[in-house]
């Protein structure tokens, strides 16, 4: 194959994960909105490859309040097999509710001593490295999936506050930990 060929070859398949990304996200707006109409009790929603079974998880601390976890969301199909290094395609669809409470497998990367080192992580993680180092323990190539977590009560009131500032506004999550209101201009 030509040096050419290779470099088009390249940003073909760079844009169609690009498109399959835009298409996740305009999956995951109507997913949003399902939950809307969605016991908390029994959060289940109906994607375009099928039901999802997720959970309502307290946060236990003073600026977020519970969400909705789907954990273990296949955003494409395993990249194993003939699919290793190839573009990711989209996932099967399941005929029955997946059960989407806990965790998939994280791609393979470095563990030492049966913990990730510290440099890999942002300093706000490295306060909980036992917990985080427990979920990486369970590594695949076969990692290709989502944990989705939607905010239950809180997004009304956060809009609240933000509906009652001046000028216009939008509601932007802040890292992991705040919600701050933001002017549309360029930052």
């Amino acid at each position: 194959m030509e040096p050419g060929a290779q470099t088009w070859a390249g940003l073909r398949a760079g844009l169609g994960l690009l498109l399959q990304l835009w298409a996740l996200g305009v999956a995951l707006q109507g997913f949003a909105a399902a939950l809307e109409k969605v016991d908390d009790a029994d959060p289940v929603v109906t994607t375009v490859y099928g039901k999802l079974r997720g959970y309502k998880k307290e946060l236990h601390n003073e600026i977020l309040g519970p969400v909705v976890q789907f954990l273990g969301v296949p955003y494409a199909a395993p990249p194993i097999g003939d699919r290793r290094f190839q573009p990711p395609e989209p996932p099967t669809s399941w005929p029955d509710t997946r059960n989407a409470t806990q965790f998939a497998p994280v791609c393979p990367q470095t563990i030492q001593e049966g913990r990730l080192p510290e440099v890999m992580l942002p300093v706000w993680f490295t306060n909980s490295m036992e917990i985080v180092s427990s979920y990486v323990q369970d590594q695949s190539e076969d990692c290709l999936y989502l944990n989705i977590y939607v905010p239950t009560e809180d997004v009304k009131r956060i809009s609240k506050e933000c509906a009652r500032k001046p000028g216009k506004k939008i509601c932007r999550k802040g890292g992991m930990y705040a919600c701050r209101c933001v002017s549309e201009e360029p930052l």
